[in-house]
């Protein structure tokens, strides 16, 4: 059972339109993604998400290609295909030092993939997060602060977190597919 639709830009109303334009306009991309095609249905549901990943990915405080690695680990985790060959993609591409199994192995106490050690520590919080957000502690918040994290930038790196989760459930739940250039990074 197919249990998306996707609207094209000629098939979108007005608003879900302005959302394309901006998503265009910001990104470089030549068409919206499959994810925000599969919303575009409804213009209120993909303002909402687009509002969302636009505040807490592509603006704020931390690097924006340090939040795309922190999505990829938070979907790898999650077994979210789809988030995770997006933003291995959009890593990679802002990164191409990176290759995607740099990626895959990014959490590994042995990876030899160069890295601030205050990126480490949010990559392990952003870890145990994922695995049960009512385990982390005053101590796990702490050792952000401690890495050189300020009360601001942990709250963001908390909402890319949630952004992933939220992203995570929203294209695993729906089936999406992956777009071409996704489908190229993770099948060989």
């Amino acid at each position: 059972m197919q249990r998306y639709t996707l609207t094209s830009y000629e098939q979108a109303e007005a608003g879900t339109r302005a959302v394309y334009d901006e998503f265009l306009r910001l990104s470089g991309a030549s068409e919206p993604p499959v994810w925000m095609t599969s919303l575009g249905h409804n213009p209120t549901l993909i303002r909402a998400y687009w509002e969302k990943t636009r505040g807490c990915l592509l603006e704020g405080e931390l690097p924006v290609a340090f939040k795309e690695i922190v999505v990829f680990v938070v979907s790898r985790i999650n077994g979210a295909a789809y988030c995770s060959a997006c933003h291995a993609h959009a890593a990679l591409q802002m990164d191409p030092t990176l290759s995607y199994q740099d990626l895959v192995t990014i959490l590994d106490p042995a990876s030899s993939v160069p890295m601030p050690a205050s990126h480490r520590a949010a990559l392990q919080f952003a870890e145990k997060m994922t695995y049960d957000a009512n385990s982390v502690t005053d101590e796990d918040f702490e050792a952000l602060q401690a890495a050189g994290f300020s009360d601001s930038e942990i709250k963001e790196l908390l909402g890319v977190i949630d952004l992933a989760m939220m992203f995570n459930c929203y294209t695993s739940g729906m089936r999406l597919p992956l777009d071409p250039q996704y489908k190229a990074l993770v099948e060989p």
